[in-house]
């Protein structure tokens, strides 16, 4: 069956409801439909450029200034590799280099050369080409397909596509799904994986503000960093190596000084995560009644154990801080997500919407018989994932929460697939065949606590246990049986305690000597015994969800072509998926709430303003001695006469988009992209224009570190400064 599907933006005021909001400015855009967005009324603004100047399939354009960084964003400053993103974007590789007695966590990093620049094991990705497949991937497909068959149908022509684009080492070629499988990309990109942290603020102004202030505006946070790219000598994408060369993008951003000012036009490139915006009401119910409010309980236990550990001493605190701050990030999103569906009533608007979408497929034969009972289907598939959700969670955080338990799971993934000669017989694995599982160990004991861990898996097993019997784990129903409160805390713990007195996975060497015994020595520890266990309880749940979760997706492509058909347009943009997208927006202030007004900038005069004796609100002393004097250089904004920090405009992002520049209608950086607005965050789900704000540092305020407060001269001098 051939599918011939077209995308317009006509009358997107129809699809409101749907899409949460009639507001042009909404949407993350796939970037071949820039040439038909309101050029006219965004030149208005402020815009200066073409869209081709802005994306174009055949030649250089802003689009090669951005990479896909780690989980982020980020995007070129220099013609030599140089990459502006978050603090909290490259905070994961900081948190690897530091040590007690290098803490460029507290204390910053500024590398004074080259040489001086640390290797990290941060990946970046910059997007070379993108095409409409979808008529390729849907060849194969019939309406009267199961969703079980379509799924292998699509999935199998997907692989062979992707693997019928040339490629060479350092390409990679990916397809992604649009509109819940309604259309298809396919996108190229350049893969560099040697990426060399060359600035970081200290947290005291990266991270200033911490948990407090995430989500929330106004703000105050130096929330940057730098990083550089590497090639081989031959210019291609090469491991860490001295020899290497910085990487020459074919377009990197100038640095405007001149600022902004309320009304100005303001474009984000990013690669946002995930949004919901064509989520079905039953599946928004099923997010607030279970997923978020799951996670949240989940998570802080998680954190309250680490923080508890981290509080007096730093070596703790050092090892779990990108794991924390990535806990902590997503528990307080999920509390705004609650907050903001309740607020905005966004399950009962789009329940008002579906019941005039049934009362048009009823009123018609021929789509009563397709589609007659596509909302009912939707629910009752939902309710059969309700039953699963909260052990599949627990499953979840159990598994990436415990780090004995993650390497576990290595050591018995290794012993299932043991290496085979040519003829099919199992032979001793060599040391370059070991090597992954050694790096892997190394990596995460070094970020390991035992005495937390241990916690953590008692935790976890205690949450299992007091949740209802059909969501238990069948390894902790063993240990526990019919025992109740203290008693049954005690069984776990001695059951946690002799697993970790018992396992040789504790220590990087007695790793190391268990991966040198036989696999009947590896499967008789203790940690790999519990590991699969835990595994046997695991897979038939993760079986349900994958069978129920196909289901789902058969039936929501043809919900959202069911609707394009019922409002007679075609959708507009497509639900965030970490693919490469374009927003447009304005800087502009925001009224949350009766009698409640916000500026859209924040000044230094404001961090001072926050002050206090303890983090998160600690302010360096040397930023104090600048203010104080008003050294601020050329980098004072002329409107506040101040040095700028953060800036609001009203943007749509999500998660992902951390690190994207912002960039202003002559296509220079004016800031970078780091945080959305708690009034905001149901947008995943809803966008509202009067509440969905992004918040991002200003470009002054990363200069003005940069020169005054860090002496990095150097580092500005190889970046275009307007």
């Amino acid at each position: 069956m051939k599918h011939s599907i077209r995308f317009s933006l006509f009358a997107i005021a129809a699809l409101a409801v749907f899409l949460g909001s009639a507001w042009v400015d909404e949407g993350m855009w796939l970037l071949d439909s820039i040439n038909r967005l309101p050029l006219a009324e965004m030149k208005k603004t402020g815009l200066e450029l073409t869209p081709d100047q802005i994306y174009s399939a055949n030649g250089p354009s802003l689009k090669d200034a951005v990479v896909q960084l780690g989980g982020g964003t980020g995007s070129f400053i220099s013609s030599e590799g140089l990459i502006i993103t978050n603090h909290h974007v490259a905070y994961g590789s900081i948190q690897r280099l530091s040590s007690l007695q290098n803490d460029y966590l507290a204390n910053g990093f500024v590398a004074k050369n080259r040489s001086e620049e640390l290797a990290t094991p941060t990946t970046a990705e910059v997007v070379e080409s993108m095409k409409d497949v979808t008529e390729e991937v849907l060849s194969g497909t019939t309406a009267s397909m199961t969703p079980e068959e379509r799924t292998r149908t699509v999935q199998a022509k997907i692989k062979e596509l992707e693997d019928a684009v040339p490629t060479e080492p350092g390409r990679t070629s990916k397809i992604a799904e649009m509109y819940s499988g309604v259309k298809y990309y396919l996108f190229t990109s350049l893969r560099l994986t040697d990426i060399r942290l060359v600035y970081a603020p200290p947290s005291s102004i990266g991270n200033f503000g911490g948990e407090v202030d995430n989500w929330i505006w106004p703000r105050h946070t130096g929330d940057f960093s730098l990083m550089r790219a590497y090639t081989g000598p031959d210019g291609k994408p090469a491991k860490y190596a001295k020899e290497n060369v910085p990487f020459k993008p074919k377009r990197f951003l100038p640095i405007s000084t001149r600022g902004y000012k309320e009304g100005s036009i303001t474009m984000i490139i990013g690669f946002p995560g995930r949004t919901f915006r064509y989520r079905e009401a039953s599946g928004v119910e099923f997010a607030r009644d279970e997923t978020l409010p799951t996670t949240i309980e989940l998570y802080k236990t998680r954190i309250d154990i680490i923080e508890e550990a981290s509080k007096d001493n730093r070596a703790i605190a050092i090892k779990y801080a990108s794991a924390l701050r990535g806990i902590a990030n997503t528990y307080k999103k999920f509390l705004g997500m609650m907050e903001g569906i309740r607020r905005s009533d966004v399950i009962a608007v789009k329940r008002a919407e579906e019941a005039r979408f049934a009362a048009y497929i009823a009123s018609n034969t021929d789509l009563s018989s397709k589609n007659g009972s596509l909302l009912n289907d939707l629910r009752k598939a939902t309710d059969e994932l309700r039953k699963l959700e909260r052990k599949n969670l627990l499953l979840m955080n159990l598994t990436s929460g415990v780090n004995l338990l993650r390497i576990a799971n290595r050591f018995a993934s290794f012993v299932d697939t043991p290496i085979k000669d040519s003829l099919g017989h199992i032979v001793e694995p060599s040391e370059k065949e070991r090597a992954p599982i050694m790096e892997f160990v190394n990596s995460t004991l070094k970020d390991t606590d035992p005495a937390v861990d241990k916690q953590m898996c008692v935790a976890l097993m205690l949450k299992s246990a007091a949740m209802g019997p059909e969501y238990q784990l069948e390894v902790v129903r063993e240990i526990v049986g019919n025992r109740l409160g203290k008693e049954r805390e005690e069984r776990i713990k001695d059951f946690v305690d002799d697993l970790y007195d018992g396992s040789d996975l504790i220590t990087p060497a007695g790793c190391e000597e268990l991966l040198m015994k036989s696999p009947r020595k590896i499967n008789n520890d203790a940690f790999v015994e519990f590991a699969r266990k835990i595994a046997a309880d695991q897979r038939p749940v993760q079986a349900k969800v994958q069978e129920i979760n196909t289901t789902l997706n058969g039936l929501r492509e043809r919900f959202v072509r069911a609707w394009m058909e019922w409002k007679k347009i075609d959708v507009t943009y497509p639900d965030a998926n970490r693919t490469i997208r374009f927003t447009y927006g304005q800087a502009m202030p925001i009224a949350p709430r009766d009698a409640v007004h916000y500026s859209f900038a924040t000044t230094l005069t404001g961090v001072i303003e926050k002050e206090a004796a303890d983090d998160p609100f600690i302010v360096p002393p040397k930023l104090k001695e600048l203010w104080k004097n008003r050294d601020f250089g050329k980098y004072v904004d002329k409107q506040s006469n101040d040095i700028p920090v953060a800036f609001l405009t009203d943007n749509d992002i999500t998660g992902g988009n951390s690190g994207s520049p912002v960039i202003n209608g002559k296509g220079e950086l004016i800031g970078c992209a780091f945080d959305g607005n708690w009034e905001g965050i149901v947008g995943d789900y809803y966008y509202q224009h009067d509440y969905n704000r992004s918040i991002s540092v200003d470009a002054r305020y990363a200069l003005f570190l940069l020169d005054k407060f860090s002496g990095a001269q150097h580092l500005l001098s190889e970046m275009v400064i307007r």
